[in-house]
């Protein structure tokens, strides 16, 4: 029997909180160990190159999400032979994209000395490190078009189970050496060595669960698939190469407009945000594929029904955890590292903010990729990308790193934060979207209270570092989940929620 989209959404999602969270706990201690060996500034050449490369990838936003999309109909039907077809030209697609990244990467080198405003105080060669990331980036786009097919039967569970236990082993290597060996380049070497043997690892795992992959007699897609695929792979590109401009490139601008020491500042916060967020989106993102096949399968009004369903969960979360951020990272930070090692409030309200609204559009952006709304919009990406930059310099001015958050957090809610929900409302259910748009504004509403009360109680608490973020977080939990019960228990996305989940 087949399983249903329920059962594998709840396993997906399992799944992907459970590996987060192992995840990015043993993140954490890495981070712990890696500054107390090494300094600051290596942590902001780390965060630096990471985000070049991000930047870099944008070659291959669109060709993983196209395919997938494509593949969400032969799957249900079991057409093996479409797959067969797909999943070839996903290869071929990956393999000359690996090349082109590298390639980009090279290019990079010559304006390193521009990137990086003032030399940081390491010992190593800034380029053979950065030549390293570069490795490290380009391998996994020779072995990546495997997991496609996983993801498209809605197995999504197998990769995040083989990524945890990879991700486990690698951490406790990457400790052990860093006391034993204080080595950045060693440091480094494990993680190269690391992602080839994962992704070698899901590739025999793939060849395994489907064995006729590795059948020959594939047949080519014809003229009119590949160009249907690649008109929507052009349109991806842009759309997420705007998305990075807004998300990836923080970075960057932190140092060329202010300093690497920074940088290392800010990775720490980033890092507790991103592991959060890591852990949220592989949940949700366990819901994806199931999204793809009910986006394939079913009806306009379930499809409507079920993104609201998703968007309140969203903001129930997203909220939650963003409010946690404003009113505990400095307390963490200071308890974790020391208070040397934190930044003013506002860069945790602007990394809180961008957060939350980054949180609120997933869903709209899931529906149109689900429902292959890649054509539509195109001037939004232009609009995010442009806006972002211009914002980051002129705000980064006037309030500091602070400026550039908020920057990104402005950038979204002008271009991707309106379009992608209006796309889905006139393309994929056939209704108007002023109902998301009130439901956002409230959201966005109920937020600001509950974040001006909490954040207004926790400052009348005084007493010692860990007794203060105890009591704080006491005061996080309770507030704002108290005033969503008050607001959205008789909502009809808060019924259909607490129905899917205790029945």
């Amino acid at each position: 029997m087949e399983e249903s989209r329920t059962q594998n959404t709840i396993r997906n999602v399992k799944a992907g909180a459970i590996v987060q969270i192992v995840n990015k706990v043993m993140a954490f201690i890495v981070q712990t160990v890696f500054i107390r060996t090494l300094n600051t500034e290596y942590l902001g050449v780390n965060g630096l190159f990471t985000n070049i490369l991000t930047i870099l990838s944008f070659t291959e936003l669109g060709i993983g999400t196209a395919i997938i999309y494509n593949m969400y109909k032969p799957v249900a039907e079991n057409d093996k032979d479409k797959i067969k077809s797909l999943m070839s030209l996903y290869k071929k697609s990956y393999n000359i994209i690996g090349i082109i990244i590298f390639l980009l990467g090279l290019c990079v080198i010559p304006f390193l000395n521009l990137i990086v405003k003032d030399t940081p105080n390491i010992k190593e060669n800034l380029v053979f490190i950065y030549l390293l990331f570069l490795l490290n980036t380009t391998i996994s786009y020779f072995f990546t078009y495997k997991k496609s097919i996983i993801y498209a039967y809605q197995k999504q569970s197998i990769i995040d189970n083989i990524d945890s236990i990879v991700y486990f082993i690698k951490s406790i290597i990457l400790v052990l050496f860093l006391i034993l060996t204080k080595n950045f380049i060693v440091y480094l070497i494990i993680q190269v060595l690391t992602t080839l043997i994962e992704n070698i690892i899901i590739s025999i795992k793939v060849n395994k669960l489907y064995p006729y992959l590795k059948e020959n007699n594939v047949k080519e897609l014809n003229k009119t698939e590949k160009k249907s695929i690649f008109s929507n792979v052009k349109s991806l590109v842009i759309y997420k190469f705007g998305a990075i401009i807004m998300n990836g490139t923080d970075n960057i601008l932190i140092s060329t407009l202010v300093n690497v020491d920074t940088v290392g500042l800010c990775s720490n916060y980033i890092l507790i945000i991103n592991s959060i967020k890591s852990i949220i989106f592989s949940a949700l993102n366990g819901v994806t594929a199931s999204v793809g096949n009910l986006n394939a399968v079913g009806e306009a009004k379930q499809k409507e029904k079920v993104f609201y369903q998703i968007t309140f969960i969203n903001y129930i979360v997203f909220s939650f955890s963003a409010i946690a951020f404003i009113v505990l990272l400095n307390p963490f930070i200071s308890i974790w590292l020391g208070q040397t090692y934190t930044l003013e409030i506002g860069v945790s309200v602007a990394l809180a903010i961008s957060f939350l609204i980054e949180g609120l559009r997933n869903p709209a952006y899931t529906y149109r990729v689900t429902l292959g709304l890649f054509e539509k919009g195109k001037i939004t990406p232009y609009i995010g990308a442009i806006s972002n930059i211009i914002l980051s310099i002129v705000l980064c001015k006037l309030c500091g790193v602070a400026g550039i958050f908020i920057a990104t957090a402005i950038a979204q809610l002008i271009s991707y934060s309106w379009c992608d929900p209006y796309l889905i409302h006139k393309y994929g259910f056939e209704t108007n979207s002023s109902k998301y748009f009130k439901k956002f504004i409230l959201y966005i509403g109920v937020f600001a209270i509950n974040t001006a009360i909490s954040f207004k109680l926790a400052s009348f608490i005084h007493v010692n570092l860990i007794l203060d973020f105890i009591l704080k977080a006491i005061i996080v939990c309770i507030v704002p989940n108290l005033i969503n019960w008050l607001v959205f228990s008789k909502t009809e996305e808060f019924k259909d929620c607490k129905t899917r989940i205790f029945h």
